[in-house]
């Protein structure tokens, strides 16, 4: 409750992409966004996902800035862990860890996708197997904020076609990330027909509201908010 905050939202202000450029899907889609950005944002979920930008970042043939966001209760979260299998030779970074559950061997019958970024993924994953809601809930986490991963929203949007789209996070909306993943959301989606809903906390002019109990309260709303289909 008495929350710091390290403002992506600032970071992500800085990153001179355009929000209405979808860039041609080619080969080494990737490695060509990353050498057109002037600096890379990401929220890691996995410890293999975790050494893989550390590792790619020394690797890559230039040099940009990464920003890291890194949240401490992550350290000790017991779902919180990659297997060595993540880190061998021929694995990669993932920009985005998408379902892999039951959700994600039947997507045409998802009724809902949240996609969200850190450590609200696990909130939802806990919330998600209490509802028992495995078949009707996709749970989709972008790794790599800023250069936003177009191909791969669009992937998902293509194999949810009947399912809601959920933005999810634990920040106001007037922080975290809402703002900077809305309009490139839309791009990848190809426009304002099919729109990305926001599912959070609202808008406040403090990063936390110093309750625990108010706390409390506003994380259950926004998770039963994303758990109703």
């Amino acid at each position: 409750p008495e929350h710091s905050s390290a403002r992506p939202e600032r970071f992500l202000q800085l990153c001179a992409d355009d929000p209405e450029y979808f860039p041609p899907e080619e080969e080494e889609f990737a490695i060509k966004q990353l050498s057109h950005i002037n600096m890379i944002v990401a929220n890691c979920s996995t410890p293999g996902n975790y050494f893989h930008i550390l590792r790619r970042q020394i690797a890559l043939p230039f040099r940009k800035p990464l920003v890291l966001m890194t949240p401490k209760s992550l350290l000790r979260h017991p779902e919180c862990k990659s297997s060595f299998d993540e880190m061998l030779p021929g694995t990669e970074f993932k920009r985005m860890i998408l379902d892999d559950g039951p959700a994600g061997s039947n997507p045409s019958a998802v009724k809902k996708v949240l996609i969200c970024t850190g450590k609200v993924y696990y909130d939802l994953l806990k919330a998600r197997r209490e509802a028992g809601m495995e078949e009707q809930i996709a749970i989709h986490t972008i790794e790599q904020i800023c250069p936003f991963p177009f191909d791969l929203m669009k992937k998902v949007t293509d194999e949810y076609c009947n399912a809601e789209l959920c933005w999810v996070q634990e920040e106001h909306k007037n922080m975290g990330a809402w703002s900077y993943v809305q309009p490139r959301a839309q791009t990848a989606i190809g426009g304002y027909h099919r729109l990305l809903q926001y599912i959070g906390r609202e808008t406040a002019p403090s990063p936390a509201t110093g309750s625990k109990a108010t706390h409390y309260k506003e994380l259950k709303s926004f998770l039963d908010m994303a758990m109703s289909v």
